[in-house]
């Protein structure tokens, strides 16, 4: 009997081990994530998207052409894309940190198999990761055989390994949304993995396709995705709920649905804003808070909101017409309005419950809120310096991460023992 009560507190202890190693992990993600964010921003607005041709990498090289010799070798392999110094590192370092990325994926879900007693759901991840990974290696050794150009059959095979990414990424949602609590962080694991290597493969239409902008709000909106994913799963392991007698409980649970409403609020304006950079609408308003010193200009929303733009033209710098971008603009500063109004709203609420924990949540929301519009009119009376707009974009995940964390402690909370 004492071997058994040994066995299992040794047991107790790994597990506990695993789970703090994974939570740290996770903080390491999302720290990463950030920078990944970060240097995804400051590529788009130093009109780097396209520094690097080839996937995943640049000019042939593991980093980039650095010499006379290399930068010729480039030209004359991809004449059409001449090697510009000062667009290569932008683009391959925030490669390079995205693939870390991955790897940091790769092992918090290799630990929580480890942890896991359910064989039968740890054979189904990992073979539903294999094949994924498979896949993704596959894309990535045809890519440094296949000769620089267009060909049909490259487009066919991304499609391929696409549609097989797709299923394998719709079953682990599936088996994400199935009970079993004991095993959601396991299964959440295993979702990143493949959200990851579904965001790299954007990451490579984004080049392929030449800044599309569908793409590339896809692209932008699945780092946020990937950012707020690795949060999530922080707050999983650390598996602090919030908890309270049953009248307060009551109230807490009662704002479930507006803070889920609030969540997708933001995520929406998120996507305005990616619009708005990848379609180089954030300078189709230089004054505030008229536009084109008018309180309500000229503007073409359908063009603007034209979602079936042809694939072939290179978009970097944008093909609408003025007026088109315009109505992006302004649809963002429109959001924002909402999205403010809506935001402080829900402060109201959290704060009307008059707990110490849904307080400091309402203030820290408002706060985040306000830096977050702060940056946002900075970015047009500054006339969009560089350095403030890659702050906006680290605000917007900032606010969207405190959306997650607002949910997911109202989803949790519990009854004080």
């Amino acid at each position: 009997m004492q071997k058994n009560d040994n066995h299992s507190g040794l047991s107790m202890s790994a597990d506990t081990l695993s789970a703090s190693l994974r939570h740290k992990l996770a903080l390491f993600a999302v720290a990463a994530a950030f920078v990944v964010i970060g240097l995804g921003a400051f590529t788009r607005l130093v009109d780097a998207g396209l520094g690097c041709p080839d996937w995943p990498t640049c000019y042939g090289h593991i980093l980039w052409p650095h010499d006379e010799v290399s930068t010729e070798k480039a030209n004359a392999v991809f004449n059409e894309t001449p090697v510009e110094h000062d667009k290569t590192w932008p683009e391959q370092v925030h490669r390079l940190f995205a693939s870390l990325l991955g790897l940091v994926s790769l092992v918090i879900f290799a630990l929580g198999i480890r942890a896991s007693q359910d064989k039968k759901l740890n054979r189904t991840l990992i073979a539903l990761v294999t094949v994924l990974l498979v896949s993704l290696v596959t894309r990535i050794v045809l890519a440094a055989k296949w000769d620089v150009g267009a060909d049909p059959m490259h487009d066919f095979f991304d499609l391929t390994i696409a549609g097989i990414v797709l299923v394998i990424f719709a079953i682990m949602a599936v088996l994400g949304l199935k009970r079993g609590q004991s095993l959601s962080a396991v299964k959440l694991s295993a979702f990143i993995v493949g959200f990851v290597i579904l965001q790299g493969l954007f990451g490579m239409w984004t080049v392929t396709l030449k800044v599309w902008p569908q793409v590339v709000t896809l692209h932008l909106l699945g780092g946020f995705t990937v950012v707020s994913l690795f949060w999530l799963l922080a707050l999983r392991l650390r598996n602090n709920p919030w908890r309270y007698d049953a009248e307060t409980l009551q109230g807490v649970k009662r704002l479930q649905a507006v803070a889920a409403l609030g969540l997708l609020v933001v995520f929406l304006q998120i996507a305005l804003g990616g619009w708005t950079t990848s379609n180089y609408a954030a300078v189709a308003c230089p004054d505030f808070p008229t536009c084109q010193h008018q309180m309500w200009p000229d503007m073409d929303f359908k063009r603007g909101f034209d979602i079936s733009q042809g694939i072939g033209p290179n978009y970097l710098g944008g093909q609408m017409e003025n007026e088109a971008r315009i109505a992006i603009h302004m649809s963002h500063r429109i959001g924002a309005i909402i999205t403010t109004v809506f935001l402080v709203f829900l402060f109201l609420r959290l704060s009307a419950i008059k707990q110490a924990q849904t307080t400091v949540m309402g203030f820290t929301l408002l706060g985040v809120l306000f830096l977050q519009v702060g940056l946002g009119l900075a970015n047009i009376i500054f006339h969009f310096p560089l350095s403030v707009a890659v702050l906006h974009n680290a605000g917007g995940a900032i606010l969207l991460l405190t959306m997650v964390t607002l949910n997911y402690r109202i989803a949790t909370a519990k009854l004080t023992p």
